[in-house]
């Protein structure tokens, strides 16, 4: 018996681990963060963006045929279409997964992270037993999915200047559609990594305390005679 097959945000047991990494994004993330979140998704269909509390406004962009599409509408093969250190979060919500030049996108992502903003990443963990199941339920697709290990990711923004501040899993062992309320599921289906991007270095120049120099008195010396005229 064939199963038809179904695209990922039409999965009931995607979208449950889905609502999952929301709810240990909330978890990980700072009240009030920020003024401005950029949330990067794979689908257009994804969930409303979570943890309202973390900054004042966010902006979505989802990815349809190779472009960005949602708040605004920019080519997907070049830079994102924000100034440099524009928000202080950005959440690439699974869009790693899907076809994409990986090390560009992460880049652009962290040029419009703010210094001292964070960088987060979410997707499926290739090492799960959600792996084969995704690639099963894909297995006639023409664009599947690729997932990316968290630890390459993590070397990745380090050469970015990005530090690494959280790396947990979440959501079910198996793929089902209730997901557990633990934020941190050891053989979770998702990964949840957590970057800050490092502050300019600005190092404060200590003022020297200049030792004064001795009174010069314009006396003579002691016993000495002023000639006359």
């Amino acid at each position: 018996m064939s199963v038809p097959e179904q695209d990922p945000p039409t999965l009931p047991a995607l979208r449950a681990l889905m609502r999952a990494e929301a709810a240990a994004l909330c978890a990980s993330l700072p009240p009030r963060a920020g003024r401005f979140g950029l949330r990067l998704d794979r689908h257009a269909d994804a969930d409303p963006p979570a943890c309202p509390d973390a900054v004042a406004q966010w902006v979505r962009l989802h990815l349809a045929n190779d472009h960005w599409c949602g708040d605004l509408l920019a080519n997907g093969h070049e830079a994102l279409p924000f100034a440099d250190d524009a928000f202080a979060i950005v959440w690439v919500h699974h869009a790693l997964q899907a076809r994409v030049q990986v090390r560009a996108l992460l880049r652009e992502a962290a040029r419009v992270t703010e210094p001292g903003g964070l960088l987060v990443l979410g997707g499926v963990h290739p090492l799960s037993i959600w792996s084969p199941w995704l690639a099963w339920h894909q297995r006639a697709a023409t664009h599947r999915e690729h997932l990316h290990l968290p630890a390459e990711l993590v070397r990745t923004l380090g050469g970015m200047g990005l530090r690494m501040e959280k790396l947990l899993r979440y959501g079910s062992f198996l793929p089902r559609c209730t997901q557990g309320d633990a934020p941190n599921a050891f053989l979770g289906g998702g990964y949840l990594l957590v970057a800050r991007k490092h502050a300019d270095a600005v190092i404060p120049l200590r003022p020297m305390r200049m030792r004064a120099a001795p009174p010069l008195h314009a006396g003579f010396a002691p016993h000495a005679h002023r000639d006359c005229a």
